[in-house]
């Protein structure tokens, strides 16, 4: 999901912020998983009453597998960035799950460069000189359009590059 946020004043920050598309909410999750955890419990309920109960051992089991795979996608895919045109900078805020990075570049130097990859799958970067820094790799590939398209946006006004903003390469 992206957002733009500007007041339409030339000389006012912008500020994007692209999220993960998560197609379920936490709440949501749970339930679902709460939902499993009863059904499941309800299946073994008769073999364990009839004395085998080390089925219920492996009901538990496939419960706690089926709950550590729940967390791990969930936690994988929550993914935010952040990009904040603050006077003559370029501020990017990546927020993953455990770890926040932050990098700072000149936006009068500051290009968009989209990477084609396979099947129709288009990178986008940030780079300015040397450096280059992925952005909206967790977004589907509309999305990262949209936002290379806005990032270019937002440079034109302070940019030092004459013509285009994206950089195609073949």
């Amino acid at each position: 999901m992206l957002q733009v946020h500007a007041t339409g004043q030339p000389t006012d920050d912008m500020v994007i912020e692209a999220r993960s598309n998560l197609s379920m909410s936490l709440e949501g999750l749970t339930a679902v998983f709460g939902g499993i955890c009863v059904l499941t419990l309800l299946v073994v309920a008769w073999p364990v009453f009839m004395g085998l109960w080390p089925i219920l051992l492996a009901a538990l089991l496939h419960l706690a597998v089926v709950g550590w795979c729940f967390r791990a996608a969930w936690r994988g895919n929550w993914a935010r960035e952040r990009l904040l045109l603050d006077g003559d900078d370029l501020v990017v805020e990546q927020f993953r799950l455990g770890r926040q990075t932050r990098s700072q570049w000149p936006a009068a130097w500051a290009r968009v460069e989209r990477v084609p990859g396979r099947l129709g799958d288009v990178q986008v970067y940030l780079r300015c000189r040397e450096r280059r820094l992925q952005i909206g790799a967790f977004l589907p590939v509309n999305e990262r359009e949209e936002l290379a398209a806005a990032v270019r946006g937002m440079l034109n006004r302070r940019s030092a590059w004459s013509g285009s903003q994206i950089i195609r390469i073949p």
